[in-house]
């Protein structure tokens, strides 16, 4: 019985001096310095939007300064805010090491298409359906939207094309939302996603696509079954214009359902 009451006695001291161990090194732990902040951003598909000297501005911007700072007085919610305020920036996780080190975790935003207006304005639309702004110092390789295009979304930064405002009621709004989950359908095939790098609205409000191969437009009217039409596409491509040749036809038209209607040149 005795020697239970002592191994009990001995596994709870052990497990006290552990918590009292632990307890010490996060005491000391807050009474460290910033010694250095280690930034690591993902870029994603190469879209070089930021830099490791802008994510550490915002840190030193704060009052976080290496070998000066506590590290009990950094509140990482507060990095992680600004940083996400940034209109290049998707997500960021800022946490503290043991050893007096500041990790900052960022991820940037992807634009997938860059769309212009009428007025030669224009704007990146991101892979979450947000409107992002250009760049001074970097420019993203995406296929471009223009044609008649009248509104300026440049006002809706950070905005989604899902939530804009009910006063922007024009068809631009839903030809957005239209180009947004065609390209995103174009981007998941590595055929397509090469195939295609512009995407044109019409006087009607309907999108055509003009591929990079092949002198002819493709009529796609809206989003509505655009993998069904993507599939005609491509078995139109295979029985087709591989035995007529890729610049046979100057239009064809993907709206109907059962066929594909072309236009010769």
């Amino acid at each position: 019985m005795w020697n239970k009451i002592i191994h009990i006695g001995g596994w709870s001291g052990g497990v006290a001096l552990l918590f009292v161990l632990l307890g010490a090194s996060v005491s000391s732990s807050n009474r460290s310095q910033l010694v250095d902040v280690e930034v690591h951003i993902d870029f994603g598909e190469g879209n070089y939007f930021i830099d490791q000297e802008e994510v550490e501005e915002v840190v030193s911007d704060l009052g976080y300064i290496e070998d000066s700072t506590l590290m009990v007085d950094i509140v990482p919610s507060r990095i992680e805010h600004v940083l996400e305020n940034n209109p290049f920036i998707k997500y960021a996780e800022v946490y503290e090491n043991l050893n007096g080190i500041l990790s900052v975790e960022v991820n940037v935003r992807q634009p997938i298409l860059r769309i212009f207006n009428t007025n030669g304005r224009s704007i990146y639309l991101d892979d979450q359906g947000r409107f992002m702004p250009l760049s001074r110092k970097y420019s993203s390789r995406t296929p471009i939207a223009n044609g008649f295009i009248n509104s300026d979304f440049t006002k809706y930064i950070g905005a989604s094309i899902f939530e804009l405002p009910d006063s922007l009621n024009t068809p631009d709004v839903l030809v957005m939302a239209d180009l947004f989950k065609i390209v995103q359908t174009c981007r998941k095939d590595k055929f397509w996603k090469a195939q295609f790098n512009q995407f044109y609205v019409n006087e009607e409000s309907e999108i055509e696509i003009i591929p990079r191969v092949g002198d002819h437009i493709i009529l796609v009217g809206n989003a509505n079954d655009i993998d069904k039409k993507l599939n005609k596409l491509q078995k139109f491509y295979e029985k087709g214009l591989n035995k007529t040749g890729w610049n046979e036809y100057k239009t064809i038209n993907l709206k109907y359902a059962s066929q594909v209607v072309c236009t010769k040149s």
